[in-house]
Order: structure tokens, then C-alpha cells, then sequence
């Protein structure tokens, strides 16, 4: 877990507009739209995004991308996630969690071991329907669109991967777990898996996201903290600078006409050498390009079959 820097003066790190990621600890009640909304009246610019919808149920780490940060989007949203939830057991809704309309009601009849033993086999990779109530398109209409409209439509299915699975505790109708899932999977599916497995149905009755690779909930902020800090010019780390906002991929550092060349749209030869030298088409995606002098995330160079080594992104100061 990273551990948090103390606060620096706003313009030690700000002497141009931020560029890079803000961590967010979104709370319930508003919606991701109304977090980017907020932030971008806290940090007086336009270009804010996110990595990742929280819905209003859900609470917890909102990596949101700011000016340049925003280029950052794809790469950040690959990222496997983790979360805590809460559980309901005896109902079944048609969002799958506590707020949609009740489509059934039993009683609840299993021990901890029932639950446990139904849990702990939903780990791994697992082929299951998308939420009803979700934004996935299909010809060209979101799926939720479709259920507003009480229009059929086929539920499509997709890969879905779950582990990392703890049981927190459970109470007579509700329980409590924390697990890590892959980048597009449904908590409130497992959820719903999970309920039919026991025989009673289930919902998800609260969200809490604590990771969002490679990223932990504690390194992250209210908006109340981030917008005071920012009235009284401070910065902390919730906020995550270009060159460190890709930890995981590996880094190469250039100077001078290699550097020139690279802000041209053009990869040198001795940057091509080096490219050679680090990159492992089995391993890697991309290699991310740093200004030796400035520090700056200059690029982030891919690998392309037919075309060798190309830009993927280029970053503008």
C-alpha cells in the first residue's frame, strides 16, 4: 500500500495547470458525472474524465484524469478492480442491487458454511450475463435504454473473472465480502449468482471500490479535502503526476534531438535501439518515454505487427 507524502505548496508542483490523476474518495448519493462536474469548478479547467463509473449506490476510489491526464484514459481503465460489498439476501431486483424494483422475495434459510461454500466457488474466470440495467450497446442503444422502455432484447453474456474473495461477516439476511475482479466485470452479477446458488435470491446493497490497479482507496481524498487544499494552495498526493501515473509500465528517458524528434511525431534511431533493448512483445503494451531533463512523460511508444515500434501517445506541456 503506498503510503501518502506530506502536502507541498500548490505552485512547487502547479506552475502550469496539472496535468496527471486525482484520486478520488467519491461518496454515495452522486453520480461520476457529478464528480467530474465538481472538479472542474475545484481545479477551474474543463478537461477532467474519469477511469471507471461509479454508479450513485457506490462509494470509493475514483481515478479521475485531468488535462493531459485525459489521453491517460485507456490505460488507466485496463486495470483489474477491487471492492467491498454488501449483500441482501431474500430478494432479487431488476438492477440487481437495492434501488431497482423488487422482482421477488424469499426467506433465508442458510448457515455461514451454505454461504461460504456457494462464495468461494465463484472465483475465477466465468462466462455471465451482463446487468439488464448496465451501458453496454447493443445496436447502437444502451441495454438500460431497452429496460426503460420495457423493449426485448437479448441479455448478451461475457467474460467475467473474480478472486481474491474474503468473507467480512454476515448477519441473519446480509453479509459482507471483499474481492478483486477483472476490468468490465459486474459485482452485482456475482451477487445475483451467488443468491440463486443459496436459493433465495440476493442484491447488492452497497459498493465500496478500494482499488483500482494500481491504485488503493487510501491514497486517495474527499472532494471536500481536495477542495480545501486546493482554496489554501496545497497538493497532496492525490494528485498523481504524468510521468507517475503509469507505474507499471516500464520507462525509458531521452535528451536532446531524440527529444526534439520525439515532439515531431518521429522516433530517432537510438531511441529505436533502446526501444529494441527493453521492450518484450510477450509481456509489454507499451513503453512509457520521459524527458531526462524535465522528467516529463513525453510518449508511450506500442508495438505494431507489420510497422514496428509506434506512438501511442503523445503528451503536450
Amino acid at each position: 500500500m503506498k503510503k501518502q507524502t506530506p502536502s507541498l505548496k500548490m505552485n512547487q508542483m502547479m506552475s502550469s495547470p496539472f496535468d496527471g490523476l486525482l484520486l478520488v474518495d467519491k461518496p454515495t448519493g452522486i453520480s461520476s458525472h457529478d464528480v467530474v462536474a465538481r472538479l472542474r469548478r475545484i481545479l477551474g479547467t474543463k478537461s477532467v474524465g474519469h477511469s471507471g463509473t461509479l454508479d450513485p449506490l457506490a462509494s470509493g476510489l475514483m481515478a479521475c484524469l485531468i488535462n493531459e491526464g485525459t489521453k491517460l484514459s485507456q490505460y488507466i481503465l485496463e486495470g483489474d478492480k477491487g471492492y467491498r460489498v454488501q449483500i441482501k439476501f431474500g430478494l432479487r431486483t431488476d438492477t440487481l442491487d437495492i434501488t431497482g424494483q423488487v422482482l421477488e422475495e424469499k426467506s433465508v434459510t442458510h448457515s455461514q458454511e451454505d454461504l461460504l461454500r456457494e462464495a468461494f466457488k465463484l472465483s475465477g474466470e466465468m462466462e455471465l450475463p451482463v446487468p439488464i440495467y448496465s451501458a453496454i450497446k447493443i445496436q447502437g442503444q444502451k441495454l438500460y435504454e431497452y429496460a426503460r422502455q420495457d423493449q426485448e432484447v437479448v441479455i448478451p453474456k461475457k467474460i467475467m473473472k473474480f478472486w481474491d474473495i474474503k468473507f467480512l461477516g454476515m448477519s441473519e439476511n446480509a453479509a459482507e465480502f471483499e474481492l478483486r475482479c477483472s476490468k468490465g466485470s459486474y459485482i452485482r452479477t456475482w451477487v445475483d449468482v451467488l443468491g440463486q446458488a443459496l436459493g433465495c435470491g440476493a442484491t447488492m446493497s452497497g459498493l465500496r471500490r478500494t482499488f483500482s490497479a494500481p491504485y488503493y482507496l487510501e491514497q486517495g481524498q474527499t472532494l471536500e479535502n481536495i477542495e480545501a487544499g486546493v482554496k489554501q494552495g496545497l497538493i497532496s498526493s492525490a494528485f498523481v503526476k504524468m510521468e507517475n501515473s503509469l507505474p507499471q509500465i516500464k520507462r525509458i528517458r531521452i535528451k536532446g534531438q531524440d527529444q526534439v524528434l520525439l515532439g515531431n511525431g518521429q522516433i530517432s534511431h537510438d531511441l529505436r535501439s533502446q526501444l529494441i533493448c527493453m521492450f518484450q512483445p510477450d509481456q509489454d503494451k507499451y513503453i512509457q518515454v520521459l524527458s531526462q531533463e524535465e522528467g516529463k512523460l513525453l510518449a508511450l511508444v506500442g508495438l505494431e505487427p507489420g510497422r514496428g515500434f509506434v506512438l501511442r501517445r503523445v503528451f503536450k506541456y
